[in-house]
Order: structure tokens, then sequence, then C-alpha cells
């Protein structure tokens, strides 16, 4: 089974609501609860955590998006603070995951002291780390991929594709091969990118049969009208088999 993963906007506590009620009566596996969008994701209210937990309510895959300012992957000590209490207040919303990803200014690389932090506090409130497309901003994607892994995250979101491009998974079907087989399954990789019905079954046909584990995580391409549509969910989970 390759689990479904749905991006969901939160704007308001009553589209959170019925838009991850959508995404769970069509069969999604996970939701990434994500406030402002347009800004690539920021870290959602509390009362939206818990109108998602609520709609979400027998399946372990909330994940909550931590990232408390908008405009890159770079933060000063003081949001890393933010960032943990942010954690703590999604785990008690009853939240299963959160998705972080912090860089270093100087290089581009993983800032590992921050993101130890950020983890361990998750792991003490026994949630789920995921690290997000901060990964695809990284400059070398083996390199990532063996920080990410020590540090003892269990998913890494991306596309195959540098960040910021106008690009798609499928574009990047070949790298994230690529990384499924360096990762030796010590890791889940989570794509997304552009993931849609279309593309859907190639990129899967590419994937399946290789020596690791990953899920699709998708957002536009089960909107309707901007919000989720229970119906694009099912048909989406239907092509991958989920």
């Amino acid at each position: 089974m390759i689990p479904v993963e749905i991006c969901v906007n939160s704007k308001n506590e009553s589209s959170v609501f019925l838009a991850v009620g959508n995404a769970w009566a069509g069969g999604a596996s996970r939701i990434e609860l994500c406030a402002s969008m347009e800004h690539d994701g920021l870290t959602p209210p509390v009362a939206h955590i818990e109108q998602a937990r609520a709609a979400f309510w027998d399946r372990p895959g909330l994940l909550v998006m931590i990232r408390p300012i908008p405009g890159g992957f770079v933060y000063q000590s003081k949001d890393i603070k933010l960032m943990e209490s942010q954690i703590i207040s999604a785990a008690k919303a009853g939240a299963n995951g959160v998705v972080i990803g912090v860089l270093e200014q100087k290089n581009g690389g993983v800032h590992q002291e921050y993101c130890r932090r950020l983890v361990g506090c998750a792991k003490d409130h026994d949630l789920s780390v995921t690290f997000h497309r901060a990964f695809d901003a990284t400059p070398d994607w083996r390199r990532t991929l063996d920080t990410v892994i020590a540090l003892g995250i269990d998913r890494v979101l991306s596309s195959g594709t540098p960040w910021g491009t106008a690009t798609t998974a499928l574009d990047g079907v070949n790298r994230l091969a690529e990384m499924i087989q360096f990762a030796d399954g010590n890791i889940e990789l989570v794509v997304g990118g552009g993931v849609n019905h279309g593309n859907v079954p190639v990129i899967v046909d590419a994937l399946r049969d290789l020596n690791g584990c990953f899920s699709l995580h998708a957002y536009s391409a089960v909107l309707e009208n901007d919000d989720v549509s229970r119906d694009k969910v099912s048909s989406l989970c239907s092509l991958v088999g989920s």
C-alpha cells in the first residue's frame, strides 16, 4: 500500500474541518496541515489543528507544518524556541507528527544543531518528523539525506528537482528513484511537487519496485473551487492503489 498525503491549506476553522473531512472520506492516509500556502506553508493556529484532529479522528496521520515565518528556511535561535513551543502545542492539540526544515545560511546545508533540537522536542512528545522541501534547496542531496537519516527524521519530502524551479516530481522521477535506492529503507521518501492524476501512474511505476518506501503528497491536484474534493482524493488514492 502506498500512502497518500493531502496538503490542506488552513484558512479558518470551518474550512479546515470540511477540507480534512473530505480528505478523510476520500481515503487519505495522512494530512499535512499548513497555514498560508501562498507563502509555501506556515504553522497553523492551534484551533485549526484541533479541528483537523476532529475531522481525521481515527487515523494516526495528522502532520502539522512548523514554520513560523515566510521567506526561506534559515532561522535564528529565537525562531527555534518558538518552533519548539509550536511543536508542543501541536502535540497537545492532537497532532501525530510535525513537518520541519532548517538550513544553514553559510552553505545551504541542514542546520544540524537546530534540527536536532526540533527533532528531540518532537520525539519527546511522541511525534513523527518529516523534513519538508527545504531538502530540495540544499546543494548536495546525498549528504542531506545522510544527515536527516542520522538525525532520526522519519520522512523527507522532495520533488527530486531544485527548490524554486518550475518543475514537478515527474521531471525529478529519476532522481527520486536514486534517492530511494540511496536511502536503502532507512527513511520514507514523500514524493511531492506537482503530483496529479495524470502523472501519478508514471511516478508510481518508476518507484514501486525499488528497495525502499515512498508515499505521495498532493495539494492542488485535489482542489475544486479552492477546496479539497473528496472525489478527487478518492480517485487519486485509487490510481495509487492505497
